[in-house]
């Protein structure tokens, strides 16, 4: 079962996004997004704005519900 940090670097590559690319767009710093995907950060302050940017549901993001 994948995790967040997994979830988030599957869509990005799905979606031909640079982290630098999806960070503008979610209005993070690249630096942060690449600590999302280094399974850093658990529990991402701008968690809806990325799911939004990224296409899917925020409790996919986090869970991987459907």
């Amino acid at each position: 079962m994948m995790n967040l940090a997994q979830r988030v670097k599957q869509k990005r590559v799905e979606m031909s996004l640079s982290q630098a690319k999806l960070a503008r767009m979610v209005g993070m710093k690249q630096q942060s997004l690449q600590a999302i995907e280094a399974g850093e950060t658990k529990r991402p302050r701008l968690l809806i704005e990325l799911a939004t940017a990224l296409g899917c549901e925020p409790t996919w993001l986090l869970h991987g519900d459907s």
